[in-house]
């Protein structure tokens, strides 16, 4: 699991101060600029923010995407060009925050997780992504490249769904949308775990299940961290009286709380699985530890009777009648076969084997 990230750093600074906090990056910093509307369309590269206009020419939506936090020059520069709050700054270079929306003057300001599942160990990792509605425009904060929302850069590009027929309110709908719609993948790809995990653990636990087990449980805890007050922020998107979000946006914006909240009650239903699966790994791991005690018990109960014979034929007395006659050795091993197949054969009757 991730390690809770120190904030001492900030410790005796001013509000508003730019200090990093969280998994330092070493990728440089990149920027990219669409700007489109109905009728066509504009992706561009800009390598200072000095190219990039505050306001996005008449009748079109600007989408700022910078990526990567290294800089934070870059964000002050960000900060002065689009009259950006400090605290709203303070808040983007800390990249430990729970999801979250807040309400400034001109703009609105939106913190989400970014969650993805690496293909070589099977982890989840989680990057925050920020993001600036100002009127016509959309501003994104990443922590570093790679994202999931190359999907609406191809509707963009495309001219596909209703992106491009829209305002900017709708652009951060889709890019929240998009988010949230990943955590379905990781939480199904959990779920499939669970699954063949949970029959392997009915059939044959072994010692490694219980690890496993807490693994996903570590996993799950994980994404609910997140989750759950994602599905606060999209109630508070619906709920907040802007001028910057239209009525028509709202009702898809109620529509990402819905998924929100359906992916929080399926956790808690994996919760609850892996639950019952631990007191089934448990449970198990008792009934063969049981078995194996009850097969050593009547292994040791045969050999009572079978010990006392030799033992008392073991003795070094001159006068054992046996010890002189021709089939006692026979004998005695006839009578110890004998013991041993009727304690089995009242064992079976008692059910006991």
């Amino acid at each position: 699991m991730k390690k809770v990230s120190r904030r001492s750093g900030k410790r005796g600074l001013p509000p508003g101060s730019l200090v990093h906090v969280g998994e330092p990056g070493n990728e440089r910093a990149s920027i990219r600029l669409f700007r489109f509307n109905l009728d066509r369309h504009e992706e561009l590269r800009p390598t200072d923010l000095k190219e990039v206009a505050a306001s996005p020419p008449e009748g079109m939506v600007m989408w700022l995407d910078i990526d990567g936090l290294t800089s934070d020059e870059l964000l002050m520069q960000a900060g002065e060009l689009f009259g950006l709050h400090p605290l709203l700054l303070e808040d983007v270079l800390n990249t430990d925050h729970r999801p979250k929306v807040e309400e400034y003057q001109n703009e609105l300001f939106v913190v989400m997780k970014m969650l993805s599942l690496d293909a070589e160990t099977g982890s989840i990792r989680s990057e925050q992504i920020c993001f600036v509605l100002r009127q016509g425009t959309v501003i994104s904060f990443q922590q570093r490249p790679g994202d999931v929302l190359e999907p609406i850069r191809e509707r963009i590009r495309k001219d596909l769904g209703r992106v491009r027929r829209s305002g900017a309110d709708y652009l951060l709908y889709t890019l929240l949308d998009v988010i949230v719609d990943n955590y379905f993948v990781v939480v199904e790809d959990l779920g499939q775990r669970i699954e063949r995990l949970e029959r392997k653990v009915l059939v044959r636990p072994g010692n490694e299940d219980l690890a496993t087990i807490q693994e996903l449980r570590g996993m799950l805890i994980l994404i609910s961290r997140y989750v759950t007050p994602t599905r606060e922020l999209a109630g508070r998107l619906n709920t907040i009286q802007s001028p910057l979000f239209e009525k028509a946006t709202r009702r898809y914006i109620a529509d990402l709380q819905d998924h929100a909240v359906y992916i929080a009650e399926t956790i808690a239903t994996f919760r609850d699985m892996l639950g019952s699966l631990e007191n089934a790994y448990h449970a198990g791991q008792n009934m063969r530890m049981g078995q194996v005690m009850k097969f050593l018990t009547i292994i040791s109960t045969i050999f009572i009777p079978l010990t006392f014979l030799v033992g008392v034929y073991g003795m070094n007395f001159s006068h054992l009648p046996e010890l002189q006659w021709r089939y006692g050795y026979f004998a005695v091993w006839g009578v110890m076969l004998l013991v041993a197949g009727l304690m089995l054969l009242w064992f079976r009757r008692k059910r006991w084997l």
